[in-house]
């Protein structure tokens, strides 16, 4: 008798009984559900804040270097004018003409600026190492908004195909001119900065520049 009585007791300590049992007390499972909830979202809100510091991080630096490639290619596209102002007024452009920039105007007593017998083909970039390795022809200092150095170097001289320049070509006839023009070779080479002194972000692009004598512009 008291074996059958155990037996009812086990079965009754079944699955469905320990179910209703745990369904009957509700504080306990609804403060357990809580809890389990309260840190799932604590989790998923740390991941979002952790995501969303990432992707501002990226965003900002993305901006940086965008800005710093901007400058670095306002360079090139500025360096032509430049080039063929002087050629033109072979001279420096002045201070109130163009006020944001800053030219490599270092000269001993009596000669030209750097910069102007650089691109006349007077001198070449290695005849000032020692005196001018620190500074660069062109630069535009903006501050925090960004930098502009910019070097220029004549590299070489061709005459253009179309004229006449062999002995005795005004006896070619109409159409033939007695001298063609030449283009002049310019290496350009541009780094924009920008960025605090401690974080600093520099792009560099190089590009050639041919200016033809005589001709307003070139490519």
């Amino acid at each position: 008798m008291e074996h059958k009585r155990m037996i009812t007791k086990i079965k009754n300590l079944g699955p469905k009984r320990f179910l209703n049992r745990m369904v009957g007390n509700d504080r306990g499972v609804v403060l357990v559900f809580a809890l389990v909830l309260m840190l799932v979202l604590a989790i998923m809100g740390s991941s979002a804040t952790m995501t969303s510091q990432v992707d501002l991080k990226i965003s900002g630096n993305t901006k940086v270097i965008r800005t710093s490639f901007y400058v670095a290619d306002g360079g090139i596209m500025m360096s032509p004018k430049v080039i063929s102002r002087i050629i033109t007024d072979r001279a420096l452009p002045s201070a109130s003409e163009t006020p944001l920039l800053s030219y490599d105007d270092y000269a001993q007593a009596g000669e030209d600026p750097v910069l102007l017998k650089k691109i006349m083909g007077f001198a070449m970039d290695s005849d000032y190492q020692t005196n001018d390795a620190n500074t660069t022809d062109i630069s535009m200092d903006q501050g925090t908004l960004g930098n502009m150095d910019i070097d220029i170097t004549r590299a070489a001289t061709h005459y253009l195909s179309g004229g006449g320049v062999e002995f005795a070509a005004g006896t070619e006839g109409v159409g033939v001119g007695g001298a063609a023009s030449a283009a002049i070779i310019y290496n350009l080479a541009s780094r924009g900065t920008v960025g605090t002194p401690n974080k600093t972000t520099e792009s560099d692009i190089v590009a050639q520049y041919r200016k033809v004598a005589g001709v307003a512009g070139g490519r």
